[in-house]
């Protein structure tokens, strides 16, 4: 599904219908429900909540939760609730096993994206997207909902075939982390009914759960009284409401509702305890949590609105100072974080973590952050952060009040969850926008910074602290408490005082230059301009996405630029080049400067250009655009995030190798193209990488090469035109785009077809098998090819979900890929499924036999039509974003097909027939895979 909750529940808001005037008056007043979001209950005790919305145009978003996961399973029951999810989709009353994702799929609903489900402690929710309001469609739907309530097909054969899968989920969960989650909480909580109740359950009893166990759980939670059911979609509310009376009217219970396991609360009277560990693929790092008893928020009021606020506030007080402490090569930690949460229901946890900095000195890490919460908890927040919190929170206040029409249906249905609270939990927040907004100011009223310290002070000072040191030796566990003990006792001087505020530099960049040539390209309809000094400009006006503007600058050739031996630097300088700010400005002093503006930078290298790309609102286009200029004539390079780059790469290095995937890609790579730089380079190469390096590859290009800036988004053409031309119009001309390098590698495969078998480091249980087809070198000419192989890997891709998942019960996630670079690396299509080393073979053979039967003509209008559907049900509400413009446009200038290939995307697809599939499954699969395996270092091999 879509993937296990983290085991410690985050605690979930929701609302209750009350007087919005007195929720004004009176701070103890609930606060009321969006009025646009219809409530009710059945008879039977459902509890629903409907929303009309057109975002997108037909669409139609349900979920359907049961307050039930696995905190309320038997010790015989463990994994229960999520085995249970897990059989809704294969068999129920109305759809058979094997036709329920074949129904969807023709109805345009992918499995995985549009439907999907997950389970929690407390919770198992069921989601489904609908691209269209169809009765047909609708009907389907429903009926399988309803089916989920009271008319699952729970035999025997269904839940011996399903067992294999969901094995193979918690296997693939697996590893280094989950081996070290579960040390820690039989260290913190060794008593804690949640310690035992992950979602996934355990290896005894995944292996034993039976359909007579899956029924007595079914009908025992899965009961009106205990569902919510949300709809959110482009119907009336009186036709929602009916079709969910008329659905779920008649659902009655099949037997007596179970009891409530009791919740285990933590013991709090423990001394001051320490856990060591040692595994050398982790990062070092080292936590404390103090714990206090759970207690429940109370009903959402304004008074629960200005504690959540306090505490929100001095937790991004204290991150910010944090993250200023970590910079430069000599900070003390890399990172460093302190949180507040809900373990379970079972306490109230206040837990400082914190990642050593170059040097590996933990203990100094350790001393430095514990000095900086001190000196909060001793003099709390100084006027000027509380400032900055609120101007941002400001600005992120009226961008939702603006965008609040745009919201999607599926997020609204996420949202409208959190009216009906879980046992035990008080309901929470969905309101208006515009109420948001001013609940938010009148919440001010009473965060002060004495009161945010008071707070503070409540929340830390709980019980003594539950210390956990990950490092490789690990030290003795008194030298860690005796480290802890002396930061405690520590003195504390006064917090170094910021600096007078800088004044923003890059106001006044010059005459703006002057527009030479302006057409208005009628289809799609949008403007493109030509500045004096050779920079292009595509814009277009946008208004789906209220309040935002997205900002894309593309120069250069991208990694086609960049020699074979800079590859690795130039990939992994690029998270880091926009962090080195400006000569003139760090980043930090850009973030201070603007607290109240949404600006910000990306560098990422692609295949055939590099960019620099933003977000954004009008009110704060200009200031954006000043920013992006003066990155392309002043970067800074700064090396302020020198720690967390070092600590970056030292997980890389640490883990890759437990990591069966990347084991076996290294591998192929290794065998099939030794000569390629995309590999991991030597350790002592990789840690030798300073921001130096970044500035040798990236400066020439920043500052030289020609910019195409592609401008989308809410505000008019001429506006955007305007302010291009004052920023980047200023800038000097810039020369011709310079060639093709001759010493960059392109991917080409040869007519071997070796069998790599890898080994990796990972659990004993983990496998990874891949088989892989060369294919061609695309380009805009050969599109319609390409296209013809993307729709091929759909129908594969249901295929082996099929065969390996469903039949074979032997992977979680089979997935099929196709890869294409324009003129670039040849191309492939590849098969991956995580399995057990037991069922590699198995698995081999079951890919084998799908291959082979697609490239022997066995593929059926009917694999077309289900691959086909999902891929075309949002056409016409994706043309309307800002993102399928942003697509459409960005190098459409240089790179003309860009344009094209939007433009006939839905004609192309349309219009292929199943013909066209054969042959490319003819073509392309029927000479042999590439094939490779990796197993754990002590497996035995399987047979080739």
């Amino acid at each position: 599904m879509r993937g296990i909750l983290i085991w410690v529940w985050t605690v979930v808001a929701g609302l209750s219908v009350a007087d919005p005037a007195r929720a004004a008056a009176d701070p103890a007043a609930l606060i009321p429900i969006d009025p646009a979001v219809r409530t009710g209950q059945l008879g039977n005790g459902l509890r629903y909540a409907l929303m009309s919305n057109d975002r997108p145009v037909g669409g139609v978003s349900i979920r359907l939760r049961f307050d039930v996961g696995s905190y309320e399973e038997a010790e015989e029951e463990r994994g229960l609730a999520h085995f249970l999810e897990h059989m809704a989709f294969n068999g129920t009353r109305r759809l058979p096993e094997g036709e329920l994702m074949r129904r969807f799929a023709e109805a345009g609903v992918a499995f995985g994206r549009d439907q999907n489900a997950w389970t929690s402690q407390f919770a198992t929710t069921y989601k489904l997207d609908l691209p269209d309001s169809d009765l047909e469609h609708l009907d389907l739907a429903f009926s399988w909902l309803r089916d989920i309530g009271d008319g699952l097909l729970l035999t025997p054969e269904a839940v011996e075939r399903e067992r294999g899968v969901v094995v193979a989920e918690y296997t693939a969960g697996l590893g280094p982390q989950k081996t070290w989650r579960e040390a820690y909480l039989a260290f913190a909580a060794p008593d804690a009914r949640s310690r035992t109740r992950p979602p996934i359950g355990v290896a005894e009893t995944l292996a034993t759960i039976d359909a007579a166990a899956l029924t007595r759980f079914h009908q025992a939670w899965y009961r009106p009284e205990l569902a919510v059911l949300i709809v959110a979609g482009d119907l009336p509310l009186d036709a929602l409401e009916s079709r969910v009376r008329a659905t779920f009217g008649d659902w009655a219970p099949a037997g007596p509702p179970a009891a409530r396991a009791a919740a285990t609360p933590l013991a709090l009277d423990r001394p001051l305890e320490v856990l060591t560990y040692s595994d050398p693929t982790l990062t070092p790092s080292v936590g404390a949590c103090r714990l206090q008893g759970w207690r429940r928020q109370g009903p959402d009021t304004l008074e629960r609105r200005q504690r959540n606020l306090t505490r929100s506030f001095w937790s991004r007080i204290l991150a910010r100072r944090f993250q200023l402490l970590s910079q430069g090569a000599e900070a003390p930690f890399a990172s460093a974080s302190l949180s507040a949460s809900a373990w379970a229901r079972e306490a109230d946890a206040v837990c400082l973590n914190v990642v050593p900095g170059a040097d590996g000195d933990w203990g100094r890490a350790l001393g430095a952050a514990l000095a900086e919460v001190r000196r909060f908890e001793r003099d709390g927040p100084e006027p000027a952060e509380i400032q900055r919190l609120i101007e941002i929170d400001r600005r992120s206040a009226s961008s939702f009040v603006a965008q609040a029409e745009d919201r999607f249906s599926s997020s609204l249905a996420d949202g409208m969850l959190s009216i009906f609270a879980l046992h035990d939990l008080d309901p929470g927040t969905f309101d208006a926008p515009s109420q948001r907004r001013d609940l938010y100011e009148q919440a001010l009223s009473n965060v002060t910074p004495e009161a945010i310290r008071e707070a503070f002070t409540a929340a830390w000072n709980g019980s003594e602290p539950h210390l956990a040191l990950i490092l490789t030796p690990p030290p003795p566990a008194e030298e860690v408490a005796g480290v802890w003990r002396t930061a405690m006792r520590a003195e504390m001087g006064a917090r170094t005082a910021a600096g007078a505020a800088a004044t923003w530099a890059y106001g006044d960049l010059g005459p703006p230059g002057r527009v030479v040539e302006q057409v208005s390209i009628e289809v799609p309809a949008f403007t493109r301009a030509r500045l004096d000094n050779g920079v292009v400009l595509n814009v277009k006006s946008v208004a789906h996405t209220r309040d935002r503007i997205t900002v894309d600058v593309r120069f250069g050739r991208g990694r086609r630029d960049v020699p074979d031996a800079d590859y690795f630097a130039a990939g992994f300088g690029a998270l880091f080049v926009a962090r080195g700010g400006l000569e003139r400005h760090s980043q930090t002093e850009i973030e201070d400067l603007f607290p109240n503006r949404q600006i910000g930078v990306d560098l990422s290298m692609g295949p055939d250009a590099f960019e620099l790309s933003a977000s954004t609102r009008p009110a704060d286009l200009g200031i954006q655009l000043q920013l992006l200029t003066a990155f392309l004539s002043e970067p800074g390079f700064r090396d302020d995030y020198a720690g967390q780059r070092r600590v970056a790469l030292d997980g890389v290095y640490r883990s890759w190798r437990t990591n069966p995937d990347a084991v076996l890609s290294e591998a192929l790579r290794q065998a099939l193209t030794p000569e390629s730089p995309r590999g991991l380079p030597p350790r002592a190469a990789a840690d030798a990488l300073s921001m130096g390096d970044f500035e040798r590859l990236y400066r020439t290009f920043l500052t030289s090469a020609p910019l195409e800036v592609t401008l989308v988004g809410d505000a008019p053409e001429s506006e955007m035109i305007a302010l291009a031309a004052a920023t980047f119009g200023t800038l000097p001309p810039r020369g011709a785009h310079a060639g093709p390098r001759s010493d960059t590698f392109v991917l080409r495969f040869t007519d071997d077809r070796p069998e790599v078998m890898a080994r990796h480091d990972g659990p004993a249980d983990q496998a990874s098998v891949l088989l892989g087809w060369p294919l061609f070198v695309t380009s805009p000419e050969r599109r319609r090819e390409e296209r013809v192989i993307h729709v091929l890997r759909d129908i594969l891709q249901d295929r082996i979900r099929d065969e390996v998942r469903e039949a074979l019960g032997a992977s979680y996630t089979p997935a099929v890929s196709a890869t294409f670079d324009d003129n670039g690396d040849q191309g492939q299509l590849g098969i991956s499924v995580a399995t057990s080393p037991a069922d590699v073979d198995r698995v081999r053979e079951a890919v084998r036999r799908v291959v082979a039967a697609a490239a022997a003509g066995g593929l059926t209008q009917a694999d077309l039509d289900a691959a086909l559907a999902p891929r075309l049900a949002n056409v016409e509400s994706n043309r309307a974003t800002n993102a399928w413009w942003r697509n459409a446009l960005n190098g459409s200038e240089r790179q003309p097909h860009r344009l094209r290939d939007a433009l006939d995307w839905e004609e192309t697809y349309r219009s292929i027939t199943l013909e066209e599939i054969r042959l490319a499954a003819r073509m392309w699969l029927t000479g042999p895979a590439i094939e490779g395996v990796a197993l754990p270092a002590l497996e035995t091999p399987a047979t080739p």
